[in-house]
């Protein structure tokens, strides 16, 4: 059985917090004892530069309980990520990041030192770059936040390695992987390969940020903040993304990383694998959160020739930039991978699509600092969403 600990916490402060995570870890019979004299890699979710309280971000105070409680048990915590589009720096920077990893006294890795994992258990990557950093750690400590993804459904602990690989090798992935069975697939050989590739194997422990959740068109500025009020907690990231999903009362069939994740057997097998300990799910759960609205024909692209520009163009959503909101700082044009994105073609204009060579991997309404993003439907995707159902 994969054991999977959900607490309730309804704020970030920092007793609050910090006696929620230690509850999490001993429910799932982790001693932070382990921590002892291991370097952790401290794995949070810092998409991109945003509020706070924004949820699009792992809290900064969720970061600090954890790394305090690493430290207070003897490890060396090693803040290790790697943004999408901005440094790491920068994100940090401008967000709560930089007075924690200041007061603490944290370590940061570089993201764009990288060497190669190797895990013959892949089914199409075998071979991956990742932060260096990981493969000098004892420990990995991932911090997810719980979000939802136009692709994945969620963000949450297997999407959450994503950020091991270096900043703009992310978007490449997505130019390679159009289609939203195959990104599900890569990301589950990365998971695996992140929990078995390493030799000997690292231990991963996940502690996922669900007090503050974003909900609608996640991951970036685009969704909603949403109170979940839970702490979970495992060492199976996939059992621990199903509990998030039974919290926010979503269907755990429409994720494609817990769906596939079961197949590959590396955990539990089924829901019926999982141990949920601590509160009850259901005491938890919110009626009405929002998921993201996705695409069903997208997501069966399968079914349909999606390689052609004209039907692509008319039946899948296309992002398109708002001129009331868009202030002209072009991170869409630095992250798509497709090189889709010009400039403005006359001032005051918002930057120029080239529908025909974006792939809609929506990486800039991903990373958009001004939510100035909206995935507009094409004419005919109405008749094939119907179709899709």
């Amino acid at each position: 059985m994969s054991l999977v600990s959900l607490v309730e916490c309804s704020s970030y402060e920092k007793e609050a917090i910090r006696g929620a995570i230690e509850d999490s870890l001993s429910l799932i019979r982790f001693s932070p004892a382990d921590f002892k004299g291991s370097r952790v890699a401290v794995k949070p979710n810092l998409l991109t530069v945003a509020d706070d309280d924004s949820g699009v971000i792992t809290h900064p105070e969720f970061f600090r309980a954890a790394v305090k409680i690493v430290k207070d048990n003897g490890g060396t915590p090693v803040l290790v990520e790697s943004p999408a589009v901005h440094s790491l720096d920068r994100v940090v920077r401008k967000t709560g990041y930089g007075e924690v990893l200041e007061q603490e006294g944290i370590l940061t890795a570089d993201p764009s030192d990288v060497e190669t994992l190797h895990f013959d258990g892949a089914r199409r990557y075998p071979h991956i770059d990742i932060a260096r950093a990981y493969f000098d750690a004892d420990l990995i400590l991932c911090l997810p936040k719980f979000k939802t993804h136009g692709i994945t459904g969620i963000t949450g602990a297997v999407k959450l390695l994503f950020g091991a690989m270096a900043g703009m090798e992310k978007s490449k992935m997505h130019l390679r992987l159009p289609r939203h069975s195959d990104f599900a697939d890569f990301l589950l050989d990365l998971y695996g390969a992140m929990n078995f590739g390493f030799v000997p194997p690292k231990p991963l422990v996940h502690v996922m940020d669900a007090v503050c959740a974003l909900e609608g068109e996640g991951p970036g500025r685009g969704g909603r903040p949403r109170q979940l009020n839970t702490v979970l907690a495992g060492t199976d990231g996939i059992a621990v993304d199903y509990a998030a999903t039974q919290v926010a009362g979503m269907d755990f069939r429409n994720i494609p990383t817990i769906v596939n994740g079961f197949d590959r057997g590396w955990g539990a097998k089924s829901a019926k694998d999982i141990d949920l300990v601590g509160e009850p799910p259901e005491n938890l759960q919110v009626a009405d959160f929002v998921p993201a609205t996705g695409d069903s024909l997208f997501s069966n692209a399968f079914r349909w020739p999606l390689n052609t520009r004209t039907f692509k163009n008319l039946c899948v959503e296309r992002p398109v930039p708002s001129a009331d909101l868009c202030t002209g700082c072009l991170e869409c044009i630095k992250i798509c991978p497709a090189g889709a994105i010009r400039p403005p073609q006359r001032k005051k204009a918002v930057p120029a699509y080239d529908y025909g060579a974006c792939i809609r991997c929506y990486c800039c309404v991903e990373i958009c600092p001004e939510g100035a993003l909206e995935k507009k439907p094409g004419r005919l995707q109405w008749m094939f969403d119907r179709m899709g159902r």
